[in-house]
């Protein structure tokens, strides 16, 4: 028989270790959003990206006219890429480079590190200029590891400066819209709730020629 307080103790420990991982309790992350799973597929509202899930390439959607987003795409995923028009991948993975797998494939390459971390203005503006930039030259794929968490946050911020989206309506699709957001990260939504669009805006105007 395990004495009582031996038993407090260990449960303690668990709802400790719980917390710390992100697996627990969901009142000891009040910043995060109450469910990342998808909704009916039947309420999926008509203006969050498209699935793309025929053609194989790992969580990839269609955000608008010639800019999609995936998780980390593979060899594989190539002729599927290309098959759309792709002209250009943005990756924001820090670690990794997509050297390797696009070699030789006529698609060119741009890298915004970012960990996500840690997001912040400096991050997203370098990001969507990136994107604006390279979308001027045809198709662009747009990605990070999991296409879920930086790759959310740089689709919900494009949402409210390029489509005027709201606030709620860019974080309920990045939330709810089954791209796989890590509740982990309690930072993207303190960030996306602080983030000033209309001045990521200018900022992101500033920097085309003539401007």
């Amino acid at each position: 028989m395990i004495h009582p307080h031996a038993w407090h103790r260990r449960r303690t420990l668990v709802v400790l270790a719980s917390v710390w991982t992100g697996t627990g309790i969901a009142a000891a992350r009040p910043s995060a959003p109450a469910s990342a799973s998808a909704p009916d597929p039947g309420a999926r509202p008509a203006n969050w990206a498209t699935p793309l899930p025929e053609l194989g390439v790992p969580n990839l959607h269609l955000i608008a006219p010639g800019l999609y987003r995936s998780a980390q795409p593979r060899a594989q995923d190539v002729a599927a890429l290309q098959r759309l028009g792709i002209r250009t991948v943005v990756s924001l993975r820090s670690f990794n480079s997509d050297e390797a797998v696009f070699k030789g494939s006529g698609i060119s390459l741009v890298r915004v590190p970012i960990n996500t971390w840690h997001i912040g203005d400096e991050q997203v503006v370098k990001a969507l200029r990136a994107l604006r930039a390279a979308r001027a030259s045809g198709p662009v794929l747009l990605h990070c590891q999991h296409g879920a968490d930086r790759t959310g946050v740089i689709s919900a911020v494009l949402r409210m400066t390029e489509q005027g989206w709201s606030r709620q309506q860019a974080m309920d699709e990045m939330f709810h819209g089954g791209y796989g957001y890590h509740t982990l990260w309690r930072n993207i939504p303190a960030y996306l709730q602080r983030v000033d669009a209309q001045a990521l805006q200018a900022r992101v105007a500033a920097a085309e020629p003539g401007r």
